[in-house]
């Protein structure tokens, strides 16, 4: 027997539990030993529930630091190494961030297994037959040259820096217009990573929907070879997502594109990380431990000195943030372009009707003359008919009977219908004056359609929403209507964008709501040809002066400067905790037994306030306790987890913890 082969496996096992987040010592079995390697899948027994839970191998060891007898690794399941250290830490600090588990970031960093794939996979390791490589001179004589992309765009040196920096740290403002098909904001990160691929490392692209997935593979098609360009997005088909996964572990440098868990891709040789507007509300995590992309973008830059970019129309508040403290450098165009915006107050200030119509006057005729031309996009809030009713009478908002969502007409001539549970309510009636009649207080997509069909007869309409998948189209002249981030990408860009229910937008009860709109408007002004209008339709606001200025950076940091007056994120960091009004009491006890997390100035709690079940605690706080205080949760949630009633047969009792931590959560204010 080798002496020399290691006998003891550190494993990180996939649990959410919060008293298995640890690497678990296990013995190696002899037969083994020389087959196990650092990232593989194990299979691994459970001591204290008597099952076998699978894992992955961290660390190998001659001997234990425990000094008992070991339990044994039970399988190895798998002898691809497909958790690398550089994400094994990054999960590690993701977790210790967030107060969550190092398991459930490996379950988004990692995908599901297919066995065919990856057999398939190891397979073409074990023979060096890479398909991936191609002769250098092949990519320069028949694709674009991605510097001479960059170098009119931000200049020589700001180019360089995007193309070959190391460890920069950049936002960098976005061009506007279209490319042949392409938006050039995209175009641009296109470029700055196919010139990264060519000087030998990897990119990581990270966009917000499947949209910008499309477009961005379209763009770098461009400067790179298929080969180097790698999709990897939740919309694939699990064996297909895996494949694409295992692909990024090879050698051969390449961009990998995708939507939030990109971010998380084990490229080989990587260099920088590029994130295409990071204030869109796709990046927000739905899983535990909820660490967005743009958090886990600057832990992994940190650690592992990468060159990151941030680019945005709107930058968001987190990135102003950022280039205030002088973290990132700002990096401006050469010669900044504007859409040529018309405030709809023009028309408004016509003392007429039309001139209050939900699209006035000037609307029309900016319509009416674009579609002499291409494409005119009418950007609109809400999706489906008519979205949001209220009690003709009295205005109260009519709300489902047996859940309490909004009602809706689905379509023309259907009852009113819950947009929750989809329960009908034909005999609908008003709780407050009992009237039966209802208005309505929105229209979606689909009944502007019917409108704008009516009053254009033969001109063709296309509807673009959340279930439309309309990435592109041709330059014909046609109407599109679309909610926001849904917009297609026409060949040349619009001839003509109007910009409808402005006010509604920014009339939602949500502290965010004035960024994320002027967001949404500067992403679809943005598809404007240079010759083409764009009329934004309501009252002069401070996001739709931002707009029609394109001073979008400059409002961002008035809404920073304002958040920090009134202790706002980001100006500060929130957690929220959630449980039983124990748990939650049990909780503060336990931040207030820190000596760094006394409160004061830097730590403000909010509540406790009741909830369904339990009750709710929200805890503002500087960036510098952001360590401590989840280090106390985590405790916390370790001794709330493990200190249960054990069930007694033939009583009752015992109960699962209901303590829940979540830091930066989304809409809280």
């Amino acid at each position: 027997m080798n002496d020399d082969l290691p006998r003891v496996a550190r494993v990180v096992v996939a649990s959410p539990l919060p008293q298995l987040d640890r690497e678990l010592e296990y013995e190696i079995p002899v037969e083994l030993r020389e087959r196990i390697g650092v990232g593989m899948r194990v299979a691994v027994p459970l001591r204290t529930s008597n099952r076998q839970l699978q894992g992955f191998v961290v660390a190998l060891e001659q001997a234990a630091e425990y000094g008992g007898k070991l339990a044994s690794i039970t399988e190895l399941v798998s002898t691809a190494r497909v958790l690398t250290p550089e994400i094994a830490g990054l999960a590690r600090a993701v977790a210790d961030r967030q107060a969550g588990c190092a398991a459930d970031v490996l379950r988004l960093a990692i995908p599901a297994r297919s066995v065919r794939v990856e057999q398939r996979w190891l397979e073409v390791q074990a023979t060096g037959d890479d398909a991936g490589n191609q002769s250098a001179p092949a990519v320069a004589s028949v694709l674009d040259d991605p510097e001479a992309t960059l170098v009119p765009m931000y200049g020589p040196d700001a180019a360089a820096l995007l193309a070959r920096g190391s460890a920069a740290r950049l936002a960098i403002d976005a061009p506007v217009g279209v490319d042949a098909g392409v938006p050039r904001s995209l175009l641009a990160l296109s470029a700055a990573a196919a010139a990264r691929v060519r000087a030998g490392e990897s990119v990581i692209l990270a966009v917000p929907d499947y949209r910008d997935v499309e477009l961005a593979l379209k763009a770098l098609g461009r400067f790179l070879e298929t080969p180097r360009i790698r999709r990897l997005d939740t919309r694939a088909k699990p064996a297909e997502r895996y494949a694409a996964f295992l692909s990024c572990l090879d050698d051969t440098p390449g961009v990998v594109v995708g939507t939030r868990s990109v971010i998380y891709a084990p490229a080989s040789h990587l260099g920088a990380v590029l994130v295409w507007d990071d204030g869109d509300e796709s990046f927000t995590e739905q899983l535990a431990p909820y660490a967005s992309t743009r958090d886990v973008a600057l832990l992994r830059a940190e650690r592992e000195s990468l060159t990151l970019v941030f680019a945005a129309h709107t930058p968001s508040l987190e990135v102003a943030r950022l280039v205030g403290m002088h973290w990132l450098t700002p990096v401006p165009l050469v010669r900044p372009e504007a859409p040529k915006i018309i405030s709809g107050s023009q028309a408004l200030a016509e003392e007429t009707p039309a001139a209050h119509a939900r699209i006035p006057a000037l609307a029309w005729q900016e319509a009416r003359r674009a579609l002499e031309h291409g494409p005119v996009l009418l950007q609109v809030v809400r999706a489906g008919y008519i979205p949001s009713l209220s009690c003709a009478r009295c205005r109260t908002p009519a709300r489902c009977s047996v859940c309490g969502g909004a009602l809706e007409f689905a379509r023309p001539s259907a009852p009113p219908s819950c947009r929750v549970c989809d329960a009908l309510h034909p005999e609908w009636q008003c709780p407050e004056c009992g009237d039966k009649r209802l208005r309505n207080t929105s229209l979606g997509a689909e009944r502007t359609a019917e409108e704008l069909g009516r009053a254009f007869p033969g001109t063709r309409v296309v509807v673009a929403d959340g279930a439309s998948e309309t990435v592109s189209i041709d330059d014909r002249p046609c109407l599109v209507v679309a909610t926001r981030g849904a917009e297609p990408v026409p060949t040349s860009g619009y001839a003509g964008i109007v910009l409808l229910d402005t006010e509604r937008s920014l009339a939602q009860e949500r502290l965010d709501a004035g960024v994320d709109a002027l967001r949404g408007w500067s992403n679809a002004a943005a598809l404007a040809h240079p010759s083409a209008k764009v009329v934004i339709v309501g009252g002069e606001t401070p996001a739709a002066h931002a707009l029609r200025t394109w001073q979008q950076p400059e409002y961002a940091t008035r809404e920073l400067s304002e958040r920090r007056e009134l202790h706002f994120p980001p100006a500060v960091r929130v957690v929220a905790l959630t449980g039983t009004d124990e748990e939650v009491r049990r909780a503060l006890s336990t931040i207030e037994a820190v000596p760094e997390l006394q409160p004061g100035a830097a730590l403000q709690v909010l509540g406790p306030t009741p909830q369904e079940a339990g009750s709710r605690v929200v805890i503002k706080f500087g960036y510098a306790l952001g360590t401590p205080l989840a280090r106390a949760l985590k405790s916390e949630l370790v001794r709330s987890a493990t200190s249960r009633r054990p069930r007694v047969a033939g009583r009752g009792g015992g109960h699962a913890s209901t303590l829940r931590v979540r830091f930066d959560p989304p809409g809280i204010f």
